[in-house]
């Protein structure tokens, strides 16, 4: 259904601007809330807010998500209170 090229942009993030980044990155209470409970650790949440977040961004959740922009992560792991460390690179 899908070429080999459309498949690849599904799978990962585009580039992202200033604008995108304080428009799409900046979670709500609820969204910091969703992710929050039910003893997950930082590295799930923060995993699970970068796809919550790129949704609307993007209109999908790209499969790789330690492929997110790193000024993206940094602004999520500050608004999470967990370190960027947090998430897993590749």
């Amino acid at each position: 259904m899908f070429s080999e090229e459309q498949l690849e942009q599904l799978r990962s993030f585009s580039e992202i601007t200033s604008d995108e980044l304080i428009r799409y990155f900046t979670p709500t209470a609820a969204d910091l809330a969703f992710v929050s409970p039910g003893g997950r650790g930082p590295v799930d949440r923060l995993g699970m807010l970068v796809q919550l977040c790129a949704l609307p961004w993007l209109g999908f959740a790209p499969d790789d998500v330690v492929s997110a922009p790193p000024a993206a992560v940094a602004r999520l792991s500050e608004r999470l209170g967990v370190g960027p460390n947090a998430a897993p690179r590749t």
